[in-house]
């Protein structure tokens, strides 16, 4: 399981970095304001929906060059971080406890971006894409809790060091059809990232990584701190 955050200047993303991504879906797919185009992963890479148009190989290869121009222009306004979990090790090694991977991969995850806001005097709020009901509690709970509380490890830091990066209490949640440009373009990235952080320690990828993934995976490589991609042990 991999988890991926975007974090991204303010100022940049609302005048440049939400109405660029806009621009690049009308120059490649059938662009309805009130139906936009949502970067969905699975979608692009089934060519289902919106998406269908990628089966013209000269459409595509515009698709890909773009896409790729728009992440280099990324560069200097946003930072990656992506934690990984093998789920069937963890739950071995904690059989008996109540254990919600994905909570514990946002603890880890907001943990490594605290560092980096702490080291830069800055702060941010933070958003996450909706997987459902029940699952939208449990995760609004774990972060509610890693605010007010702190996380249970002391290696992670106090509840105070996050309250002072991340100053909303209150998880914001949004879903895929509200076309949040942040979440688009962590959906897009994420899975790249995580097979490379697998493979960078060492451990079998269950497939390769495609060669337009190495090309997402090398521009996302310049926003990528030392402590940007994590495989939990």
């Amino acid at each position: 399981m991999g988890l991926t955050g975007v974090l991204i200047k303010k100022e940049r993303y609302d005048s440049q970095i939400k109405p660029e991504l806009e621009q690049l879906k009308r120059s490649i797919f059938r662009y309805d304001p009130d139906d936009p185009p949502i970067l969905v992963r699975s979608f692009i890479r089934s060519r289902k929906h919106w998406f269908y148009v990628l089966q013209d190989k000269s459409l595509n290869y515009k698709w890909e060059q773009g896409l790729l121009a728009y992440l280099r222009n990324l560069v200097g306004y946003a930072q990656v971080f992506t934690v990984v979990m093998d789920k069937k090790q963890h739950l071995q090694q904690y059989p008996f406890q109540t254990f919600d991977p994905y909570a514990y991969s946002l603890v880890v995850l907001l943990n490594r971006i605290r560092g980096f806001l702490q080291i830069k005097g800055e702060q941010a709020d933070v958003l996450a894409e909706s997987r459902g009901g029940v699952e939208d509690d449990q995760i609004r709970h774990a972060y509610k809790s890693l605010i007010k509380k702190g996380p249970n490890k002391p290696q992670f830091g106090k509840a105070t060091e996050y309250q002072a990066v991340f100053p909303n209490h209150e998880l914001m949640i949004r879903k895929k059809y509200q076309n949040i440009a942040g979440l688009q373009i962590a959906d897009v990235l994420a899975h790249g990232q995580k097979l490379l952080t697998i493979q960078e320690v060492g451990k079998q990828l269950p497939r390769p990584i495609s060669v337009f993934g190495q090309q997402i995976n090398k521009e996302v490589n310049r926003m990528v701190n030392p402590y940007g991609r994590y495989m939990l042990e």
